[in-house]
């Protein structure tokens, strides 16, 4: 399934969804989130093709929309590609990896005050990598199933803290390789895991809240054949996001 096919279900999906539910929408409680998260992004890339870690600090972003239907909330958010490059130098130029993601997930809140939720949804994971030394490109797109909790705990004086958790145990994918001619080299079914989280101090004034931050991932896969390591990724860094709340 390629990227584009992916974000024109999701779209369909999406729509399909909203008008199934707008009828309802004028009686319940409804509320539309929108936000946007700035970042700045440490982290480190090894792979089978990479045996020297590539690692690097970067700025990123990401858009996310948050609809509320009582207890249950449908979130997207997406994380443009970023990437990073080796210092160091090979005939080929420097070592490199970028890295996209996509998430839908649709969570029910657990009690009324919405302090507790859990869901899942669905990850489209972009990735790709060059090697320095003989010029290798690597890339893989993947799509799986995740699974998501989070928490909101309030504080005195419109403060409150949040947290979410969402992982992926069964990544499963094919890795495409091209060496420096583009030419393809033989594919690498791989399998692995993914951990994202995050934590944040959160302050709201009047319709709009910011929040201040953490976030971390952990992503691995090995070759399913040969059970070497295909992809090992790891970073986090501080975020600062301002979520605008729209409606009831």
């Amino acid at each position: 399934m390629t990227a584009n096919s992916v974000r024109r279900g999701l779209g369909a999906g999406v729509l399909v969804w909203a008008l199934t539910f707008a009828p309802a929408f004028a009686d319940a409680n409804t509320q539309t989130d929108v936000g946007a998260l700035a970042a700045l992004l440490a982290g480190t890339h090894v792979g089978s093709e990479n045996p020297v870690p590539v690692s690097g600090v970067v700025p990123g972003a990401l858009l996310e929309v948050t609809q509320h239907l009582d207890c249950l909330r449908l979130h997207l958010e997406g994380i443009p590609t970023i990437g990073v490059a080796a210092t160091n130098s090979g005939p080929f130029g420097h070592s490199s990896a970028s890295l996209g993601l996509l998430n839908s997930t649709l969570l029910v809140d657990l009690d009324p005050h919405q302090r507790f939720r859990i869901g899942t949804g669905f990850q489209l994971v972009d990735l790709s990598s060059k090697n320095g030394s003989n010029g290798d490109v690597n890339e893989v797109r993947i799509v799986s199933p995740i699974y998501a909790a989070g928490t909101t705990l309030p504080l005195p004086k419109n403060r409150f803290v949040e947290a979410d958790l969402m992982v992926d145990p069964n990544l499963r994918g094919t890795l495409l390789v091209f060496n420096y001619l583009g030419q393809a080299r033989p594919n690498k079914p791989e399998a692995g895991a993914e951990v994202d989280y995050a934590a944040a101090y959160g302050w709201r004034h009047e319709r709009t809240e910011y929040l201040l931050g953490l976030r971390g991932l952990s992503y691995h896969t090995r070759n399913t054949n040969l059970g070497d390591l295909v992809d090992r990724n790891v970073g986090g860094g501080v975020t600062f996001e301002a979520r605008f709340l729209l409606g009831k």
